[in-house]
């Protein structure tokens, strides 16, 4: 009789950190403990579960059937309970010394709670680089897994990628299993017995592990699934299938394999992630030419050969594709750095792990960076931090002022950080505020998305084309599902020309047009870019803290000051030098609501979500949070506000999202331009 195959199977389950607690309740019903339960009816199988550490902890809170069935099923052998880093990091791009925390964290609970010091880990949406052996190093990691596409790309034939592999860098080396993209797609979305009829053609042609390792969510959280996989009974199936193939197929946890089977060999992995990782990290413009090469590739049958080849960008691009992701994680090496500084207190540390979750950062499928509420949840962790390495930090002085290239772009920033409130300022972009942070409510209030042009809004645009969608009863998998546009959308696919800082300078040689700002929240000038800045000199007397900026525009010259008082308010004034009669200054803040509430207009609360008004004060507040921030001035102003809109896609398809407020002051720039003036102030929650 000839050998079994064994398929090494992984499950990993996890959700971010500052995601709705419904979510997480949804999921424990829905998906994680109907998985546990089920698997606890078939003490045949075998497999490895991946749990992060923002699931756990909600399990630790919410729900202690979870833990009595992981500890059941480790007890008896039944699974394989893998680490990896705790809050889902990225690791390459976290600092070393995080990257080993995150490790240690998660294995200090798997010994806590499950009585296991687990020796594989699970690599954050299989991000690889070849620098991750030697940056673990220590952690005590015997294994991971990665995708198919990882190894096509170092070289591997397709019929050479099975079975794991070793790697290393500078001699620190780690074994690695190649994920089979085909059975990503077939579990669970088709039959079962499709499944073990793939299996068994591999096994035919030689195979003797095959690696199948992705999302738990797909056992009951994606569209469709719960009713499939649970309610109809696909996973129960599943294992019924392999049971009555058990004498050609035997499901194992990875761990099994590398305890009975020799590595394949030596291999050098570039940097990579799954295919539609890479693609997703593509400008719009490179994207919807990629997506064009792989679909001309598939409709000439060449896509298994070409694939490990016809690749996409790399997931650090994010940090070019969206500016705002580049500047959270810039925050976060900068915090990480004053929390190795500061001797590293145990709750700052455990703040700085949590700002690390990397769901946050990027966006492909799944709605990542346009949540404003996963955002909010790096940086209230990351202010917690900040605020608790304070108590050393600020010793005698009310202000500390670095200038600083920091979000490394190669021009410097201002960065002005108090005990209560940081303002970060980048003369480039018009003297303006890209980071004004409150820090006893752990809010930023400059936690904003501009519009981004994306690879499937041109599905957006062409919407109207009809889908073959075959009546299988299985689901889609949500790479599949088609998208339904909703009326409204086309109109809302307007794109930024700038970031949508605060107290942006605007200097216009034509009147500002309110419908434009109005209808598609832009200035609609052709000098509407901010001007350029320089620090001209800074002055810090008695707690009060001076900061002068200087621009100019051809022969005009315009001198902005931030003042900045100990009462959690900064005033920005304007003086402009040779003024044209008929030019405007429009200053435009751009101001972030979490809960998405309704601005006031000299105390009185907007009905319309868009509106212009003479008025001296605006306030944005966020009850849910405890916060309120109040820009206002002596003189009135025209004033616009209108909120920032776009159009993203999630598993569930397309959908509009909610980015802040944007609040146009404008004058004529002939006239004296009044001081405005921002407050932060905790406000009681609701």
């Amino acid at each position: 009789m000839s050998e079994k195959i064994r398929l090494a199977f992984c499950v990993h389950s996890h959700q971010p950190v500052g995601n709705f607690p419904a979510v997480f309740r949804k999921g424990s019903q829905d998906c994680y403990l109907p998985l546990l339960r089920i698997l606890k009816d078939y003490p045949q199988i075998r497999m490895t579960l991946h749990y992060t550490g923002p699931l756990l902890e909600w399990f630790e809170a919410n729900e202690p059937e979870f833990f009595e069935l992981v500890s059941e099923l480790v007890e008896r052998s039944q699974i394989e309970i893998m680490g990896g880093g705790f809050y889902e990091p990225i690791l390459p791009v976290i600092p070393q010394v995080d990257a080993i925390s995150q490790i240690a964290y998660s294995r200090r609970y798997c010994e806590d709670k499950f009585g296991v010091s687990p020796t594989g880990m699970w690599c954050a949406e299989r991000i690889w680089d070849p620098g991750v052996p030697e940056k673990i190093a220590g952690s005590g990691v015997e294994y991971t897994l990665l995708d198919d596409s990882h190894f096509l790309s170092a070289g591997l034939s397709a019929s050479d990628v099975h079975g794991y592999y070793i790697t290393e860098r500078e001699g620190y080396s780690l074994k690695v299993f190649p994920v089979d993209m085909n059975l990503r797609y077939l579990i669970p979305f088709r039959q079962p017995h499709e499944v073990v009829e793939y299996l068994m053609e591999m096994k035919r042609s030689g195979v003797q592990v095959v690696t199948y390792g992705d999302d738990g969510e797909k056992f009951g959280m994606w569209p469709g699934t719960h009713k499939w996989v649970i309610q109809e009974g696909w996973l129960r199936r599943f294992f019924d299938e392999i049971i009555r193939a058990s004498e050609d197929i035997e499901i194992v946890p990875l761990c099994r394999v590398i305890d009975t089977c020799p590595p394949r060999g030596r291999i050098y992995l570039p940097t990579a992630s799954y295919q539609e990782m890479m693609e997703w990290s593509l400008f719009a413009e490179q994207g919807r030419v990629y997506e064009d090469l792989v679909k001309q590739a598939k409709e000439k049958d060449e896509w298994k050969e070409l694939r490990g080849f016809l690749r996409g960008g790399m997931w650090d691009n994010f940090f070019a594709k969206y500016p705002e992701s580049n500047l959270m994680h810039k925050k976060m090496l900068k915090i990480s750095a004053l929390v190795r500084q500061y001797n590293e207190p145990e709750d700052a540390l455990d703040h700085l792990l949590m700002s690390q979750c990397n769901c946050a950062y990027w966006h492909g499928l799944f709605g990542g960076i346009y949540i404003s509420s996963l955002r909010h949840a790096i940086y209230e962790h990351l202010l917690k931090a900040e605020a608790i390495v304070d108590r050393q930090r600020f010793s005698g002085t009310p202000w500390i002022v670095e200038v600083t290239d920091h979000d490394l772009d190669g021009k410097e920033e201002v960065l002005v950080s108090g005990k209560d409130i940081n303002c970060y300022i980048s003369p480039y972009w018009g003297a303006s505020v890209f980071g004004l942070e409150f820090k006893p409510a752990a809010y930023n209030f400059s936690n904003i998305l501009m519009r981004h042009p994306e690879i499937y809004h041109k599905d957006i645009i062409d919407a109207g084309a009809e889908h073959d969608i075959p009546e299988t009863g299985e689901p889609l998998s949500i790479h599949d599902i088609p998208r339904v546009v909703a009326d409204g959308y086309k109109d809302l696919l307007v794109y930024d020309l700038y970031p949508k800082y605060s107290f942006l300078t605007h200097y216009l040689e034509d009147t500002p047009s309110v419908e434009t700002i109005l209808k598609m929240n832009k200035i609609g000038s052709a000098d509407e870019t901010p001007i350029p800045f320089e620090l001209a000199s800074t002055v810090q007397d008695q707690g009060r803290l001076e900061l002068v900026f200087r621009g100019r525009l051809k022969d005009i010259a315009i001198d902005k000051t931030y003042l900045f008082y100990a009462e959690n308010t900064v005033a920005v004034s304007h003086a402009i030098h040779q003024a044209k009669e008929d030019s405007w200054v429009v200053v435009e803040c751009n101001v972030m609501s979490v809960s998405e509430q309704m601005p006031s207009v000299d105390d009185v609360v907007l009905v319309e979500n868009r509106g212009s008004f003479s008025a001296r004060k605006v306030t944005v507040a966020d009850t849910e949070k405890g916060v309120c921030l109040s820009v206002e001035s002596d003189s009135p102003w025209d004033i616009c506000i209108v909120p920032i809109e776009c159009i993203s896609q999630s598993e569930e398809g397309f959908e509009k999202t909610f980015q802040g407020w944007s609040i146009y002051f404008s004058r004529r720039g002939s006239q004296p331009i009044p001081e405005i003036r921002s407050r932060m102030e905790a406000i009681c929650q609701s």
